[in-house]
């Protein structure tokens, strides 16, 4: 148990929290102990999932854990829950409840202070003192934080300070102590988040101010071009120019301080970025598009020996690796595609999570054609959404002018094994049926049934992206959509409507409900000649139909695919919270999946 514990903490440290509810949920399958429950309640918390945090946190008998280190955990994860509830509240506009779960947060602050006297929970209890507009109340308290022993001038000692004189209006002081908070932070980068999200919420011009004194970790998309292939005939990155390109690199990550990246690891750029990052000590999150032999052969391998070495190597050095499509290339670009929305989204979910936005960074050749997934296309899309970037120009490395040059000839060299007859293309798969359908009296079927068809027809009438092929059997429905913000704002729409239905009066338990099951990925568009209409199939369809039986009732689930290309897609009326790797149904693995807000 003492083995788990510490690995969890480690990945929180780390601001690795997805990683870290994993383990939470790997620890809990037997009877978990209090400590791992506040872990995953932890977890759950930093990824914004609050209504998981509660879950994993009710069990815990926060009586029984005495003055207990555990306790004042225990108590502050609880005032952070209020807190993080009354933020969303006052955002909203309802000051009412704001108001009482800022006392909540307050009572919870101030009984984790009683039990262990340190700073931080007083601190926190100050600030939403002061927020709630009771100003003799904050000061109080923030003296108090002020005054309480210090745990040996560790990294949270030097926050709680900070934030106390802050309160106080002591500005300068605070800043050289949120200064040395963060030089004690280190890596903790999970830590370093929390500082700024507190800053965030106080809100103040000074506040915001001090957010330059505790900058987050640099969360880099990157994308580069290749090592030229020896069929290219215009040099762009000739095998003589990686020693430069590799300095480039490391002077630019210097620059940028700790960082955590994410890329694909194809040779020349992409690698180089990755050994840059590695040998830093710094995370590397690897993307493949497809299938690990093939991106090799398609990606890598023309290079030579040496680059698939190195390819190796730098796969096993990774923070984690990410198969998008676990099936061969078959000569679809759209691959590559669906691999750089992932890197793209994974960058802004990590992002999201440490308080920060993220950069994209390029080894980019100006004026290079636009290719599917590729280097110029996703630095197109990166800027069009807002996005900041840095690019490492080849041609100013190579000491000529940048010029629009003919591109294509690396992939199309290694993909000249010939066209295949079907192509996939990426589209948003939506699956969902109603729990418990099946205990329905028979008698009732017909009527419950029309009902739920008519209600998605009409829903599918109102939507303003139309799906491109729907499908129904019974309670089972399946569409498919050509964006992911098409297939979110349906499965949205679904749940609403289907949660003013009265399933008693059908026979169902009334805790009946829509399970929606949404994912990403490449698919074949077939002609069905026994529906004598264009219908859709592959792998991901598979995985897609597997998801749904798993969702919790009255929930949409996301695969991450899901998650990370609607945030590529800059929809921002959608988010989605991560909740775990679960097994799928039929022994289909398991799948890092997100909640989707309804």
């Amino acid at each position: 148990m003492k083995g788990h514990l510490s690995s969890i903490r480690e990945a929180l440290d780390a601001g690795l929290n997805t990683e870290a509810l994993d383990l939470a949920r790997q620890a809990a399958s037997g009877s978990p102990d209090a400590e791992i429950r506040y872990l995953g309640a932890l977890a759950c918390a930093r990824l914004g999932a609050l209504d998981d945090a509660e879950r994993w946190l009710a069990p815990v008998d926060r009586e029984s854990l005495g003055d207990s280190a555990l306790a004042v955990e225990v108590w502050s994860l609880a005032g952070r829950i209020a807190k993080e509830r009354y933020a969303a509240a006052a955002r909203a506009g309802a000051s009412v409840a704001a108001q009482d779960l800022a006392r909540s947060a307050i009572d919870c602050y101030r009984q984790a202070f009683a039990v262990g006297g340190s700073a931080y929970p007083a601190v926190n209890a100050a600030t939403l003192a002061t927020l709630s507009g009771d100003a003799p109340l904050a000061r109080r308290l923030a003296r108090a934080a002020l005054s309480a022993p210090g745990a040996g001038g560790d990294h949270w000692h030097h926050a709680s300070a900070g934030e106390a004189l802050l309160l106080l209006d002591d500005i300068d002081a605070a800043r050289a102590h949120y200064a040395e908070a963060h030089r004690l932070a280190g890596s903790r980068f999970g830590d370093i988040a929390a500082m700024r999200r507190q800053l965030l919420l106080i809100g103040s011009d000074a506040a915001r101010d001090l957010l330059a004194v505790v900058p987050a970790p640099q969360v880099i998309a990157f994308s580069g071009h290749m090592i030229d292939h020896p069929a290219r005939a215009a040099p762009r990155f000739p095998a003589a120019l990686e020693p430069k390109v590799a300095a480039a690199l490391h002077e630019e990550l210097a620059r940028l301080g700790p960082s955590i990246g994410y890329a694909q690891a194809a040779c020349g750029a992409d690698i180089l970025f990755l050994e840059s990052m590695q040998d830093a000590a710094m995370q590397t999150h690897v993307v493949l598009p497809f299938a690990k032999t093939d991106f090799i052969s398609q990606s890598v391998g023309f290079a030579g020996y040496a680059w698939v070495a190195r390819f190796e190597r730098a796969l096993e050095r990774a923070t984690r690796v990410l198969i998008a499509t676990a099936e061969a290339f078959l000569g679809d670009e759209v691959l590559f595609e669906h691999a750089a929305n992932l890197v793209q989204g994974m960058a802004f979910l990590h992002a999201r999570e440490l308080s920060t936005q993220p950069l994209m960074l390029t080894v980019l050749e100006a004026g290079s054609p636009a290719l599917v997934g590729g280097t110029a296309s996703s630095a197109r899309i990166w800027t069009r959404r807002g996005g900041r970037t840095e690019n490492i120009d080849l041609a100013a490395l190579r000491g000529v002018a940048s010029a629009c040059r003919q591109d294509g000839q690396d992939r199309a060299a290694a993909t000249s094994a010939g066209a295949a007859a079907a192509r996939r293309s990426l589209k948003s798969l939506l699956f969902a049926d109603i729990s418990g359908f099946s205990r329905m009296p028979e008698q009732q079927t017909p009527h419950f049934v029309g009902l739920f068809l008519e209600t998605c027809a009409r829903i599918l009438d109102t939507l303003e992206h139309r799906a491109v092929d729907a499908n129904t059997r019974g309670d089972a429905l399946f569409l498919v959509f050509e964006q992911p913000s098409h297939a979110a704002d349906c499965a949205v729409r679904l749940q609403q409507a289907m949660r003013l239905i009265d399933y008693t009066a059908f026979g169902l338990a009334r805790d009946t409900g829509v399970r929606v099951g949404l994912h990403t990925g490449p698919v074949y568009r077939v002609f069905d000649p026994v529906m004598a209409k264009a219908t859709f199939y592959g792998t991901h369809v598979n995985l897609a139909a597997r998801l749904e039986p798993v969702v919790h009732t009255g929930h949409v689930f996301v695969t991450e695919a899901f998650a990370a290309s609607l945030v590529a897609e800059d929809e921002g009326r959608f988010r989605c919270h991560y909740i775990g790797a679960m097994p799928l149904a039929k022994g289909f693995g398991a799948s890092r999946l997100f909640r989707l807000d309804c």
